[in-house]
């Protein structure tokens, strides 16, 4: 019996060009091999799936190739087939999870000090870099500071802002993206080709947009749709019971009980979805889908790939875009929580009672503070006419706290920024949007134009960070609050931040024309 392999390691990519996406990245890496500019650490950041441990693989090979350093590896060579069978002394390939201390550090550095086995290069590929303690990372940067010239360091991870800067201002760093659809639809009409199945178009779309860019991901799909297909066409029907994918339909009608603020039949509806058995989290994948498409709709932004029901669009016309935005973003919020927490029916409830409470907010004002995450400062009772008169009278002034004025704080605006980038980069580029405006009883009005309610909702979920950023900077606590203000400057639809983010995340579309 013929030994079975998972697709994602049967087609895994042998050299660069098989390589689905990325394709800025394997250009780069070539002309530094054919130039022999080549640096002694690389970090390749970027989400799951995407190609990072494959192109790793890939690079090393080119290095080490019996006829290279080659832009290509040949796969024949004694150096090639060893790296391909994992059985080579000169490529080690590491797990940052599971050796994450001092003393596998310590192992590695020992190990880099001995030349190379046989091959040109010896090559440490650490994978989730990120998960390394401090400790780790600290002995671990002696040896990227004077490597020696044989050793070459490729690390990969999927959170790159964990990596201390230390250590990321000695590699040479490539992000990698999440691959386009019609990349992906590529590499799966190839392997569906091989292994000698079909498949029905709108089951492709459905198989695509499950994996979220994640070629791997697709593939492990794939996998089970194969495994439970009768025949050798692949259908919708077997592909959303195995992706556990709702209808469209029954999205589209939860989305609309939450949009009409009838909270109890949202979350009686959320539970018959649930009960026919699918799953939470690509119910509000489909949901965030559809948000999307209505906001990609309001914005004049047209999509080919994607057919706009707009009957069902057409019922969310009067809720403002901006409470779209933020909709959106607590919903990939709650995506996000929903992977570490048993919990997911509770908190996709409690997701269905905040969308209820959030479309159905009034229009937000001039100078009015986002309502979803205010905290507000207490403010003082006002006073009568006799008790402003006594406290005229009063000769004893009360003693004045030192405040910063704007100025100052704007002066030093840049460094509070880059403070926070050390913590949390998407706070920072939130914050950038907005400015100073007010200081007074230690608290400090931050002003965003009123297209920015996104940002400064981000802003103050993530107010610890930016107050912390603000007293080490400013040498002096502070509180802050964010406001919405209509007589900011109003920035051209198309260079909007927001609308960039949308069109950027979910893989480009036109803009055609603005809707007044």
């Amino acid at each position: 019996m013929e030994k079975y392999q998972v697709l994602a390691r049967k087609y895994r990519p042998q050299t660069f060009a098989e390589i689905a996406g990325q394709k800025t990245i394997v250009k780069k890496l070539q002309q530094a091999i054919t130039s022999t500019r080549i640096p002694h650490a690389f970090l390749f950041a970027g989400p799951r799936g995407v190609g990072k441990t494959t192109i790793a693989r890939i690079f090393a090979k080119a290095l080490n190739c019996a006829n290279g350093p080659a832009s290509e590896p040949c796969n024949r060579c004694v150096f090639c087939t060893e790296i391909m069978q994992g059985t080579s002394m000169d490529f080690l390939e590491i797990d940052g999870a599971s050796n994450r201390g001092i003393e596998e550090i310590r192992s590695l550095r020992e190990s880099a000090s001995l030349r190379p086995a046989k091959a040109r290069f010896k090559i440490y590929l650490i994978d989730e870099v990120h998960m390394l303690t401090n400790e780790a990372f600290n002995a671990l940067l002696k040896t990227l500071e004077e490597p020696p010239e044989y050793v070459k360091f490729i690390f990969a991870t999927t959170s790159p802002e964990k990596i201390p800067e230390t250590i990321i201002s000695r590699c040479q760093h490539y992000d990698f993206k999440p691959l386009k659809y019609e990349e992906i639809e590529e590499m799966i009409k190839k392997v569906l080709d091989s292994e000698g199945y079909s498949i029905e178009p709108d089951a492709m779309k459905k198989l695509i947009e499950s994996g979220a860019g994640s070629l791997r991901d697709i593939l492990g799909y794939l996998d089970q749709i194969i495994i439970l297909s009768d025949g050798k066409n692949i259908s919708i029907d077997i592909t959303q019971e195995v992706l556990g994918l709702p209808s469209g339909e029954s999205v589209w009608n939860l989305l609309k009980t939450i949009a009409g603020a009838d909270t109890k039949a949202s979350i009686l509806l959320l539970h018959k979805i649930v009960s026919e058995g699918k799953d939470i989290t690509n119910i509000l994948g489909i949901m965030g889908r559809k948000i999307q498409l209505i906001i990609w709709n309001r914005y004049g932004i047209h999509t080919l790939d994607e057919e706009i029901d707009n009957l069902n669009i057409e019922f969310f016309r009067d809720i403002p875009v901006e409470k779209l935005i933020h909709a959106l973003e607590v919903i990939m919020q709650t995506k996000e929580k929903i992977r570490f927490e048993p919990l997911e029916l509770i908190l996709a409830e409690l997701l269905c009672f905040k969308l209820v409470e959030i479309l159905k907010l009034p229009v937000k004002q001039e100078n009015i503070l986002v309502a979803e995450t205010k905290k507000s400062v207490p403010q003082a009772p006002k006073k009568s006419e006799d008790e402003k008169t006594n406290i005229i009278s009063q000769p004893d002034n009360p003693p004045q706290i030192l405040e910063k004025s704007v100025e100052e704080i704007s002066q030093k605006w840049e460094m509070v920024l880059s403070e926070i980038r050390k913590k949390k980069p998407t706070v920072q580029a939130a914050l950038r949007e907005g400015r100073p405006a007010k200081c007074e009883n230690g608290c400090i009005d931050i002003l965003f134009g009123e297209n920015y309610s996104f940002h400064c909702n981000r802003v103050m979920e993530n107010r610890i960070i930016v107050e912390k950023a603000l007293e080490k900077i400013l040498g002096k606590h502070y509180t802050i609050n964010c406001l919405i203000s209509s007589t900011e400057n109003k920035t051209p639809l198309k260079e909007r931040s927001e609308v960039k983010e949308i069109i950027d995340f979910f893989g480009g579309g036109e803009t055609i024309e603005e809707n007044k």
